[in-house]
């Protein structure tokens, strides 16, 4: 009897430490991915952001290139190293998640306004 009880309280504990574990490391999460996108991509501000348009506008520079391939590309994320598959060669720099954390454009890797 005793032995099931200390069994379920392990369990119990167990938990507990591995809930507030993920908790800690999804809330702190955006300290360490901001400064090393800084380290990397530099503070320089995005052209598409400047537009004010939520929507995507047609640039036609280096960083938005208008003409791509057809082909599908496999491409890796430049901070979390997640591999992620885009129906064009125009490939993004980040990923959804790291670009919403770092607000950054995913295309070029530039801080949005």
């Amino acid at each position: 009897m005793k032995e099931r009880k200390h069994k379920k309280i392990k369990i119990v504990i167990i938990t507990i430490i591995t809930v507030i574990l993920l908790w800690v490391i999804y809330d702190f999460t955006p300290l360490i991915k901001v400064p090393l996108a800084n380290k990397i991509y530099g503070t320089s501000k995005c052209k598409l952001s400047n537009t004010g348009n939520n929507s995507k506008v047609e640039l036609d520079d280096e960083d938005h290139p208008m003409v791509s391939l057809p082909a599908g590309s496999v491409w890796k994320c430049g901070l979390c190293y997640r591999v992620g598959h885009y129906p064009n060669s125009n490939t993004p720099k980040l990923c959804d998640i790291c670009s919403r954390i770092t607000n950054r454009c995913n295309q070029c890797a530039k801080l949005k306004e």
